[in-house]
Parts: C-alpha cells; sequence; structure tokens
C-alpha cells in the first residue's frame, strides 16, 4: 500500500517532520530525513494497530511503499503543524468527519488510560526533563480548543475550561471529560458548509475542516505516544 509523505525539515536538515495524511493522526520524525522516513513504517503500522484495538479493519498495509509528495526545507518550527500541505484544502466528507471523530474519542481513552498508568504523580515532571503529566492533559486540551476555535469560530469558556483542568492538579478526569464534550459537541455539530470551509490566508494554513482534525488527531496521538514511552 502507497502512502504518500508530507515532509518539513529544520536548518540544514538536522531534523525532519513527516505527515500522513492518508491515515490522519499518523507522523513521524528522526534526525535525519533519511531516518523521519524509515521511522514512519513503524508509525503506519502502530497507527493501523490502533485502529485494530477499536474494532476496525484496515487493509493489510505490507508491503509498506512511501511516496514523499512534498518536502519544506528550512523549517524553523517543526512539528507545529504549521505546513500547508495540498490534502488540507480538501473538503471533508460528512463520512470521514464521522469515522475521525471516533479516532478521536479513541485517541482521548488511549490519553487517559496513559496518564493514569504513570509512575509518579500527574503534576510531578519525570527526571529526565520534560513537561509533567498534567501540563501535557492541560496542553493537549488547550490546543485542541484552539484547533477547533481557530477553524470554526471560537468557543466559549476557553479560560474556565483550563483554569478547571489546572486547578484539578492529580485528578483532572472531570475536568478533562467536560472539556472533551464541548469540543466534540461542537464538531459533531458541524454543517455541510464547515465540512468543506476554505479559507485561505497569506503565508499561512488554511483553515479547513479536514485539516482541523488532522492536527486534533496528531497532537493527541504525540502526547498519547510520550506518555507511553514513560512507563
Amino acid at each position: 500500500m502507497q502512502f504518500d509523505l508530507y515532509l518539513e525539515s529544520g536548518p540544514q536538515h538536522k531534523r525532519t517532520w513527516v505527515y500522513v495524511p492518508g491515515l490522519p493522526g499518523c507522523q513521524a520524525f528522526g534526525p535525519t530525513t533519511d531516518e523521519a522516513i524509515e521511522n514512519t513504517r513503524a508509525a503506519i503500522r502502530e497507527r493501523l494497530e490502533f485502529l485494530r484495538r477499536h474494532g476496525e479493519k484496515p487493509p493489510n498495509p505490507e508491503p509498506i511503499e512511501l511516496h514523499v509528495a512534498d518536502h519544506a526545507i528550512e523549517r524553523k518550527l517543526l512539528g507545529f503543524g504549521q505546513l500547508v500541505i495540498a490534502p488540507d484544502r480538501e473538503p471533508l466528507t460528512p463520512e470521514e468527519a464521522s469515522r475521525q471523530l471516533r479516532w478521536s474519542e479513541w485517541s482521548r481513552e488511549e490519553l487517559v488510560a496513559a496518564a493514569r498508568a504513570q509512575r509518579l504523580p500527574l503534576t510531578e515532571s519525570p527526571p529526565a526533563g520534560g513537561r509533567s503529566a498534567a501540563a501535557i492533559l492541560s496542553h493537549v486540551a488547550e490546543s485542541e480548543w484552539s484547533y477547533v476555535s481557530s477553524t470554526l469560530g471560537g468557543l466559549p469558556g476557553a479560560s474556565v475550561t483550563k483554569a478547571a483542568i489546572a486547578a484539578a492538579e492529580n485528578e483532572p478526569w472531570t475536568a478533562l471529560a467536560a472539556e472533551r464534550a464541548t469540543v466534540m459537541a461542537r464538531l459533531e455539530a458541524m454543517s455541510g458548509a464547515e465540512l468543506t470551509l476554505l479559507i485561505e490566508r497569506e503565508g499561512k494554513p488554511p483553515r479547513t475542516a479536514r485539516r482541523m482534525l488532522r492536527r486534533l488527531l496528531e497532537h493527541e496521538w504525540e502526547h498519547v505516544l510520550e506518555l507511553r514511552a514513560r512507563l
């Protein structure tokens, strides 16, 4: 099975990030372009295994064929979703939206499970450095709120939601569930016009439902894997 890859590399190719829009939520990175592309094979397999765990039956991708559709070079901010890729401009069908929202629900389940399994208190940073699990959860919630608001219009209560998650410290589960319920309600209510929305912005990524859901899925899955790696 062939997968189109969209790459962005930092100064002198010292780091490369790879997006796989044909499998929303799937991304990979590496210190070099070649390593990032090779790491994408494992990322694709891992993402497909995620779908199988939740009852989907994706086709067997083997042998995996990788095709570099585009490569942005000399990017300074890697992994922040600022890369403009052609598929993001394609309209999103109701069926695609429904499927990706299911994936988002499964991804949140796995994020919470990985956070609950941490050996350290959620508010304690790991000895090796990096954000605490509580900070990661707050970051994921704040980011997806931003993705939705910037594309579909502001969701009310952003500051209250963020404050509730932060105040919960080691027991953020109720606040997280409330945040996600608000986000999902808005996404499930997307109109046909919103699914096909395309707002071009000079020097910035376009605003589209497809790009919004791609980034939401990619970002949460990135932090699912980060928390799992600490176990």
